[in-house]
């Protein structure tokens, strides 16, 4: 045999060593050379796909596509996802095509998730998630990317990785041919069909609707709010009371406002002074009418504190505490109507803790009290004393009390008093009654209950201790110099859903329920 003979069939040997595998390994790859990919507002974003099928024939399937864009427009945020499908198919052996996914004239992103679906050998997908596009204002904000993109196909009825022992070989000997075929085929790789492009063509015109058709919900969104701050500013009420502020010194600095329609909702106005005084107006419109409005006034804060100073009970709970080395560290004001709660909180230099609760009727003084933390004192031990010495005298009372005597009062005041304290377990109730309401399909009720958890227990847990609107809620934490701003973003969607109409994602509920949870220490 002649050497020339020899080189051939050496030739051919390698040559099926390298396509054995593969087509005992027959699968479809996809790969994008990034996962982030940066487009200038208004131009049109393409983003390249390369293909390798190894099945030796063209395969037909459906390319889905979800899209999710998240907008935040003043107070509003918007998110809302949806999912197109086409026919699409993959040619044998190496190819590549140009997805489209629309233009932007905003800065915003969007992501991306590609499944390709076909029945060959039973049914297999395809998957590519979490493709961002950004669409940016200016070239400066493009960063680079190189972080490649790739997955093959997996059976749909499974994720779990093959546990062959040879699939690692038949990948390896995969990427090999593919190289193989790229250096001999660059042509075909860089052409694309008429189908491919009709393909491409649908992919984008499905991202333009649906960002055409988002867009639509926020402009209705910003035109309701638009008109609730218009019907706000010709109220006559609300005219006197954002008059009597100005002439007072103060300056509007924001006006925040939660409609449920162009003319009902609720909102809130913060004004501010040169010397850093603030105040608030904050109240309920209902039809173009105000129903309710409260002012919280620098002024009048220290109004009341100097009517606290005079009280004689106060007089005695302050130096009983300044004998201890309590000094004040925070004071919080709530209204409600005419009444208003004022909390003065106290602390020692042991971490023990102190408040003052005195409750206003217009400008007098109804009630004052103190509210002495005696964990380090021994308070629980007296108050275990007290309860055993009760429960015996009650024991005893049942031994010895007349026949008729059944029913005992005591009774009716103790759960009476666990009720009133208990609002840990009524806001947990309140969390499983919103879960069982999204199951059955009430949609509003559940994010409404989820939103009613919320405040019951932070109402109650800051010391608040009363029904409260979104905004006092916020506006208490704020004061307090607590985390707000998540609990505002739930209760803000809550309201969407509830009283706005607005559809939620599948997920949205599941992530909001994981957020209350945690707020309300369930």
């Amino acid at each position: 045999m002649s050497r020339k003979n020899i080189a051939l069939d050496l030739f051919v040997f390698v040559s099926l060593l390298m396509i054995m595998p593969v087509v005992s390994a027959q699968d479809i790859t996809f790969t994008l050379p990034q996962d982030e990919y940066y487009f200038l507002t208004g131009e049109q974003a393409s983003v390249p796909l390369y293909m390798n099928n190894s099945y030796g024939t063209d395969i037909n399937g459906m390319l889905q596509a979800t899209f999710t864009q998240e907008m935040n427009t003043g107070s509003v945020h918007f998110s809302s996802s949806n999912s197109k499908s086409t026919n699409f198919q993959v040619p044998a052996g190496d190819s590549g095509t140009n997805l489209g996914f629309g233009t932007s004239n905003d800065p915003e992103t969007l992501k991306v998730s590609l499944t390709f679906s076909y029945d060959e050998d039973g049914a297999k997908t395809v998957t590519l998630e979490d493709i961002l596009v950004h669409f940016v204002d200016d070239e400066s904000e493009i960063q680079s990317n190189s972080n490649a993109v790739q997955s093959s196909s997996q059976d749909a009825s499974s994720t779990q990785q093959s546990t062959d022992p040879f699939a690692q070989q038949e990948q390896q000997m995969q990427q090999a041919m593919q190289q193989f075929m790229n250096q001999h085929s660059s042509t075909q790789s860089s052409s694309q069909s008429s189908q491919q492009a009709a393909q491409n063509n649908q992919l984008d015109q499905d991202t333009s609707a649906l960002k055409a058709q988002m867009e639509e919900q926020i402009q209705e969104q910003e035109k309701i709010k638009q008109e609730f701050q218009e019907n706000l500013a010709s109220n006559m009420d609300f005219q006197e009371a954002n008059q009597e502020l100005e002439d007072m010194g103060y300056n509007l600095t924001d006006v925040s406002v939660n409609p449920s329609s162009n003319n009902t909702g609720s909102f809130t106005a913060n004004y501010e002074k040169p010397d850093g005084e603030t105040a608030t107006i904050q109240g309920e419109m209902e039809d173009g009418e105000i129903k309710e409005i409260q002012e919280d006034i620098a002024e009048d804060r220290q109004n009341l504190r100097d009517i606290l100073a005079r009280n004689e009970e106060y007089q005695k709970y302050l130096k009983e505490l300044e004998s201890d080395g309590f000094i004040e560290t925070d004071a919080t004001f709530s209204l409600n109507g005419n009444e208003t709660d004022l909390q003065i909180q106290y602390a020692n230099p042991a971490n023990e803790t102190a408040l003052i609760n005195a409750i206003f009727t217009d400008e007098t003084v109804d009630s004052v009290e103190l509210v002495r933390d005696r964990e380090n004192n021994n308070y629980s031990l007296y108050v275990i004393i007290a309860l055993l010495i009760l429960a015996l005298a009650y024991l005893a009372y049942n031994k010895y009390k007349p026949e008729k005597a059944e029913e005992m009062p005591i009774a009716v005041n103790t759960e009476a008093k666990k009720e009133k304290i208990d609002f840990r377990k009524e806001a947990k109730e309140l969390v499983d009654k919103s879960v069982h309401l999204y199951e059955d399909g009430q949609i509003e009720d559940a994010y409404g209950t989820a939103a009613q958890a919320l405040r019951l227990y932070l109402s109650h847990f800051y010391g608040l201790r009363k029904e409260v609107t979104n905004a006092e809620l916020i506006r208490h934490l704020k004061v307090k110099g607590k985390e707000w701003k998540e609990i505002e973003d739930c209760l803000e969607l809550c309201t969407l859903v509830e009283f706005a109409k607005h559809l939620p994602e599948e997920d949205e509920f599941e992530k909001l329920i994981r957020t209350v949870k945690k707020a309300v220490n369930y």
